[in-house]
This record gives C-alpha cells, sequence and structure tokens, in this order.
C-alpha cells in the first residue's frame, strides 16, 4: 500500500489522480459502460435459450443452448464450439469458442459454466480453461493488467468501484488479493477468499471459516477480529452473515437484524442469508425475498401460488426481476434430476446462485417483479421470434383497425392500453355464436381480453358481449343474458399467479344496463363502443361499470351446417321433436386429418353422421361398404353421397345419407346437409 500512497502524493502534486492517470494510460476498466437499450432476460423455448422485453415477447430469438443474463448490454451465451458474448442486438463481441473449467452435470449431460463473468464497470473478467485470465470490454477490446503477467492466475473477479479480486497461486494453495483499473495489486493477495467491493466493503476470509469486511486499504472494518463464519457481497447497506448458528444482516457495528417479518406481523428466524439486489435479498427458511427493513416483501410459493423446484437456491433480482424455476401448471416440478459438479471448483455454482437450466420432469421459468406478480412466463403464449407486433393506433392516436381498448371501474377497475384482437395469442374474436346459427344471420358474439386488479390483486379478464341474431348498426340496449333476442354481456375475471386456496373473484352479467352503439356490422368486422354496468352473481351490491371501444375487429367465421332436405323416416322423426329441431344434431362441425385420412364429424351426440375420406380427396364422391369413403349416422354405417371442397385450410360441400333399416329410424329415409367453413385440425 505505501507504493500506491506515494504515487498518489506524486499524482496530486501534479494535479492528477489516480483515476485520471489510469485514463491517461487508456485502461478499458473502471467505468460503467452506458446503455439505453431496455432490459432483456434470459427465456427458454423447446431447448434453445433466447432473450425477451419485460412484456414477455421475444427480442433476441432462441438460439443458444445456454445464456447468462444481460449486464450493461452484454450477455454470455453457449453454442456448439463454445462460450461467446453478445450486444443487445445479438451481435457477438467475442465469437463463440471459450470454455470453462468447471461444469455442472445434469442427468448426464454436461453444461460448463460461462467463462464470462457479467459485465461490470465497462469489463467482463474472463477465465477461459485454455488460455491466460483477462478482461474483455463491450467493443471486443480484450486487456490483462501487467501485474499479474508473472502470476498464475487462477480466477479473476470483475471490477466494483474500481477494485477487482484476483486469486493467484501459492504453491499448492491459492490466495486472493484486489486490484485496480490500472492492474496494479493494491491490496496484496494475503487472504483466502474476498468478493465484491460495494459501499467501499468486501467480504474477506483468512481462512475457510473465518471472515470479515475490509476497506479499499485492505483493513478489516467489521467486526473487530475475522469472527464470521459466512459473509456475502454487501448491498443497501447491509452485509448477509453468518456467525456460529446466527444467520441475519448486519451493518458496520451490529445485527440489523437476524429474523424475517411476514406481513401480519409474525417473525422466523434466519437460518440463510444473500446478498441484497435491487432492494431484495433472499432467506431461507422459505425461500423468501425481504426488503432493506427485513419485512417479507415476495413469498413465491404462499397459498400454493408457485412450486419452486429447488429450494435451496436463492436467486436474485436482475434489472428488476426475480427469475424463478417453478412447476408448470400443477405446480408440481416433478421428478428431482441427478446433478453433479466437475472441475477445481467455483462459487459460481453455489446455492446463491441460478442454476439457469430446467431440469425438472415439469417446469418452467417465470420472472417475478419487486411485489411477486409473474410478469414472464415461459409457458405464456407469445409472438414467433421476429414477428412484429401488430400496430394498436393509428399516427393520430386513434384506435386502428382490429384494435379495441377497454376501461373499468368499481369492484374491478383498470384501463386496458389498446390491443389487437387478430394479434397472436390474444383470444379476443368477432365470431359466431351457438350451433345452429349461420355466419351471415347470427348470433355472434364479441370476446375482449383484458387486465385489471380485483381487491388490489392483478387478474386477467374476458368480456363476452352476445350479439342477437340480425342486430344491424345503430344503438340498442344491454339486457340480461335471459333475453335471447337483445344484447347481453358477461365478465369473467381469473387471479394471476392464485393458488387452490386463493380467493376468486366472482364473475358478472350485464343486469344493470347500457347501450351499445354499433357504427358497422358485417361479415368483414365489428366497429363500436359499449358502456353498461354488469352484476355480481353473488352479491347486487357488487357492480363494475364498463366501457369498452373497438374498431374493425375482423370477423372469424364459425362452422355452419345447414339442414337442406329429409325424406322418409328422417322427416317421421324431425317431426316427432318440434321442441328440438334435427339440426341441433348435426351441430357443431369439426374435421381431423389423421394419418392419411380426412374425417368430417356433423355433430357431438345422438345420430351424428361421420364421414371418413383420403386425406386429400377434394370434389364428388360416393360412401359406401365398397367405397373409398365411408360414412356413419348414429354410429351404423349407412350409403352417402356428396361434395367436398378445401379451401383455406377449411371444408366446403355437402352430404346425403340414405339410410336403410336402422335401429334408431324406423324405416328407410335420407338427410341432406350443407357444411362451410369447417376448420382442419391436423394430426400432432
Amino acid at each position: 500500500m505505501t507504493g500506491r500512497r506515494t504515487l498518489t502524493r506524486i499524482l496530486a502534486a501534479a494535479g492528477l489522480t489516480l483515476a485520471s492517470a489510469a485514463a491517461a494510460l487508456a485502461q478499458p476498466c473502471g467505468t460503467a459502460a452506458g446503455t439505453d437499450n431496455a432490459p432483456l432476460y434470459p427465456l427458454p423455448h423447446e431447448a434453445k435459450w433466447g432473450f425477451v422485453g419485460a412484456d414477455g415477447e421475444w427480442r433476441l430469438a432462441p438460439q443458444w443452448r445456454q445464456v447468462r443474463p444481460f449486464s450493461e448490454g452484454v450477455a454470455a451465451v453457449e453454442t456448439d464450439a463454445g462460450w461467446g458474448l453478445i450486444d443487445s442486438t445479438g451481435a457477438y463481441i467475442a465469437e463463440p469458442g471459450a470454455h470453462d473449467a468447471d461444469s455442472v452435470v445434469i442427468d448426464g449431460a454436461r453444461y460448463a459454466l460461462s467463462p464470462y463473468k457479467p459485465m461490470a464497470q465497462g469489463c467482463s473478467a474472463a477465465t477461459p480453461a485454455d488460455g491466460d485470465a483477462h478482461y474483455i470490454t463491450p467493443t471486443g477490446e480484450r486487456w490483462r493488467p501487467e501485474a499479474l503477467s508473472d502470476e498464475e492466475v487462477i480466477d479473476l473477479g470483475n471490477f466494483s468501484e474500481g477494485l477487482a479480486w484476483v486469486r493467484v497461486a501459492r504453491g499448492k494453495y491459492s490466495a486472493v488479493g484486489w486490484i485496480d483499473t490500472s492492474g496494479e495489486m493494491v491490496i496484496a493477495p494475503d487472504f483466502t477468499d474476498g468478493g465484491d467491493f460495494v459501499g467501499g466493503r468486501a467480504p474477506a476470509a483468512i481462512n475457510d471459516e473465518n471472515w470479515g469486511y475490509i476497506d479499499t486499504d485492505g483493513k478489516l472494518v467489521f467486526p473487530g477480529k475475522f469472527t464470521l463464519q459466512d459473509a456475502g457481497r454487501y448491498g443497501d447497506g447491509l452485509a448477509p452473515v453468518r456467525i456460529g448458528r446466527e444467520s441475519g444482516f448486519m451493518d458496520d457495528t451490529d445485527w440489523r437484524f437476524k429474523s424475517a417479518t411476514y406481513p401480519d406481523g409474525q417473525e422466523t428466524e434466519i437460518r440463510a442469508a444473500a446478498p441484497f439486489h435491487d432492494a431484495r435479498a433472499a432467506v431461507q427458511p422459505g425461500p423468501v425475498w425481504i426488503n432493506p427493513q427485513g419485512r417479507i416483501a415476495v413469498n413465491p410459493q404462499a397459498g400454493a401460488r408457485h412450486s419452486i423446484c429447488n429450494e435451496k437456491r436463492l436467486p436474485r433480482y436482475h434489472d428488476g426481476l426475480l427469475p424463478l424455476v417453478v412447476g408448470d401448471g400443477t405446480n408440481i416440478c416433478g421428478n428431482a434430476p441427478d446433478i453433479t459438479y466437475q472441475g477445481p471448483g467455483d462459487p459460481r455454482s453455489g446455492p446463491q446462485r441460478m442454476l439457469w437450466a430446467l431440469p425438472w420432469a415439469r417446469d418452467k421459468l417465470v420472472w417475478l417483479d419487486r411485489s411477486g406478480t409473474t410478469v414472464i412466463d415461459a409457458s405464456a403464449c407469445r409472438r414467433a421470434p421476429g414477428i412484429a407486433a401488430l400496430p394498436t393506433t393509428t399516427s393520430g392516436g386513434a384506435l386502428a383497425e382490429g384494435a379495441y381498448r377497454l376501461r373499468l371501474s368499481g369492484m374491478v377497475a383498470g384501463e386496458t392500453d389498446p390491443q389487437r384482437a387478430d394479434a397472436p395469442c390474444n383470444r379476443s374474436a368477432f365470431e359466431m355464436d351457438g350451433n345452429t346459427a349461420t355466419n351471415e344471420g347470427g348470433p355472434w358474439q364479441l370476446s375482449l381480453s383484458g387486465a385489471a386488479r380485483w381487491q388490489d390483486r392483478p387478474v386477467n379478464l374476458s368480456l363476452s358481449l352476445e350479439l342477437p341474431a340480425g342486430i344491424t348498426a345503430g344503438q340498442h340496449p344491454v339486457k340480461t343474458p335471459q333475453d335471447d333476442n337483445a344484447v347481453s354481456a358477461y365478465l369473467w375475471l381469473s387471479v394471476r399467479d392464485a393458488g387452490p386456496n386463493a380467493p376468486r373473484p366472482p364473475s358478472y352479467a350485464s343486469a344493470g344496463g347500457g347501450t351499445l352503439t354499433l357504427k358497422r356490422r358485417d361479415q368483414a368486422g365489428l366497429t363500436g363502443q359499449v358502456d353498461m354496468t354488469l352484476v355480481s352473481n353473488e352479491n347486487a351490491q357488487d357492480t363494475v361499470d364498463l366501457s369498452a371501444r373497438f374498431n374493425a375487429i375482423p370477423y372469424t367465421p364459425g362452422p355452419e351446417v345447414a339442414l337442406i332436405e329429409t325424406t322418409g323416416a328422417v322427416t317421421a322423426l324431425a317431426d316427432s321433436m318440434p321442441d328440438d329441431p334435427l339440426i341441433n344434431f348435426f351441430t357443431p362441425a369439426s374435421a381431423q386429418r389423421d394419418e392419411g385420412t380426412l374425417t368430417l364429424s356433423l355433430g357431438k351426440h345422438g345420430p351424428k353422421l361421420e364421414l371418413t375420406l383420403p386425406a386429400d380427396h377434394s370434389g364428388a364422391f360416393t360412401a359406401g361398404p365398397d367405397a373409398p369413403a365411408s360414412i356413419r349416422f348414429a354410429g351404423v354405417p349407412v350409403t352417402g353421397e356428396g361434395e367436398l371442397k378445401h379451401e383455406n385450410g377449411h371444408l366446403n360441400g355437402r352430404v346425403t345419407a340414405s339410410l336403410a333399416a336402422h335401429d334408431q329410424i324406423d324405416g328407410e329415409g335420407s338427410v341432406m346437409l350443407r357444411f362451410a367453413a369447417v376448420p382442419i385440425k391436423a394430426d400432432q
């Protein structure tokens, strides 16, 4: 240290500082690289990893075997060739090829750890197994400090507050010291272990069981001796420590707290603690995440909301969000994999680190915000990589074609930003409703999806607006769903991240009046607005005022089935059911392509028709025992003929089924049906 202080005095006499001298020497590390780019977050998809924005949409398509989070606009990624570095556009700063000596083995598959530490203060510390330890900048510039040229460097830390730890060989052992941005060893390697400086403090150990915190001169700050059994990185003025059997957080003088406090005031003793990041720190038992006051702010597993697949790990927040591997769907992760580590040993594989792999039988990656709400879900539907979002507003701010906006107040409140009904993953639609309707005559249904808040919880909402047959442009009163000849509505809500014991919001129906104004209603789209009051199905005093504006919501045709003609016993059957029209037996319609055949089903129950043909058939056909096509009525083979046409993935055509003796029909007869817009579902 004497040499450094002497240098400082010499520079001061010349009107310089250590920082300015380092800049004059053009050392690359020490200043954080500025970036105006929005944060990106790792996400897996079909065994590849990519990056999404905070909205959960792909920014960099899944293409890498492994990735690590972005830091200062740079992220480490792995290809078959090895690890490299990319910028926020996906361009390589360092071409893939580097390998690390440490790896994790998951069910026999080896995953090398990244040899690149997260970019910090303008540099990433690189420790490739087949090369010298060095630093690399966001422009790809490599720098190996001169002071380390005669050292066998085992590991290298990132710069933090102008200093970086370095582990060097000392005979059969190793030791840790700290270098400055000029590359000089300013804190001698007299320590067994050490970490990053934050707030002028860094954890340091004189042996495996004795830790303390040193200042930038290498002097012990607290406790009075190296008496801590474990010590983590400073954060928010607090240090995660363990003394004997006591764990918690200390400041410079004493314990700040050793217990975590639940929202109801109950306390639980901390058994393990991780450093603070983004004002959140993970602690055990749990794990749960506390704020700097020791209060539990995020408890992902409360109310069976999530099941964390590895509860021993204590991951950290990145750019305001927390990554967790949790059970997918059933909140059960499934079989635990065999996980082992290979190599010299690296703290990056320890319990305070994210595994960055999804090896459980049923798992997914989610990202939670600082309140614990899931904002990114690996299993959620999202646009395909490279597909741009459709516009929701015009240049003048009006709703674009296909867009809508929702506003709610009362027991459910919120305003949905403009959304596209025809955007990928959006379940909103204007379509035919009901089994007996036709696309031309109606009735129809307008479905709009959105988000709001209920009892201060985020909820997803689905509004169903029922439009009666024959409705035209103009003003229409909104009435109760019991009136089939009037406009009516339902509102369904679902709480996000809700476990099986979480309270559920009620459903709402139009019972408080309102008005629908249609400017346009045709076979191309729907434009208008609705203002109404919906009432809870549990409590008439629980109401929601809802306003929706929608512009040219595109029409989604539904499958149609029309009864053209019946003869003989089929006519007699229809006449015997005046309250249950025969057409109801032949709706809804569906088509399935499977293993070289195409099956058209007209109806689900009762005496439905089922026609099976070669998958590529188009045009006229006959069906029967000796024909390529077969037809069944109520499960019994019959004969028939008709015509089939393929159009844009749908089936159109007609079919006549001729019935001889049949156990459900008294005598012979026939039925002729027309079908249209029946979507073909392909085999999986």
